[in-house]
């Protein structure tokens, strides 16, 4: 039997494409996903054809083309940012109440926010009173910096 018949046959290019796929679940980048797609275009190619050079170059394309069509696709799609604020960020927008008035010339006071009691500071001179609805504009250090909210 002849060494370069053995070597390219389809299954062998499919078992190489299972393998670099799974590999893929463990290396981030979809570049082993594209050498997986090219594996299986050569494994379509070699159950055409015994010849090695058109295995080959069916391997090289779809891997080029996996690279510069699918990749960005899948990159687009798995690593955007999906808008999930943690920590310091995800208080900003949020309502809460004064649980410790507010002095006017300081604005200082405290607000229950987030379900924790936080150290505020009022955006504007208004004397906010225990129970007033406030919402977050910023956080700088410890300190949530907050504006009255109007009643409607």
């Amino acid at each position: 039997m002849n060494m370069e018949l053995f070597l390219f046959q389809w299954h062998w290019w499919a078992a190489i494409a299972i393998v670099l796929f799974i590999a893929e679940i463990f290396v981030p980048g979809f570049f082993l996903f594209c050498l997986g797609v090219g594996c299986i275009g050569a494994s379509v190619a070699a159950a055409i054809t015994n010849e090695p050079t058109i295995q080959l170059l069916a391997f090289s394309g779809f891997t080029l083309l996996a690279f510069f069509t699918l990749r960005p696709v899948l990159m687009k799609r798995m690593w955007k940012d999906n808008d999930v604020r943690t920590n310091v960020d995800a208080l900003v927008g949020v309502t809460g109440r004064v649980t410790q008035d507010f002095e006017p010339g300081l604005r200082l006071g405290r607000v229950a926010a987030a379900g924790d009691d936080w150290r505020a500071e009022c955006t504007t001179d208004r004397a906010l009173k225990v129970g007033d609805l406030i919402k977050v504009v910023r956080v700088e250090s410890n300190t949530l910096i907050v504006k009255p909210v109007e009643h409607v």
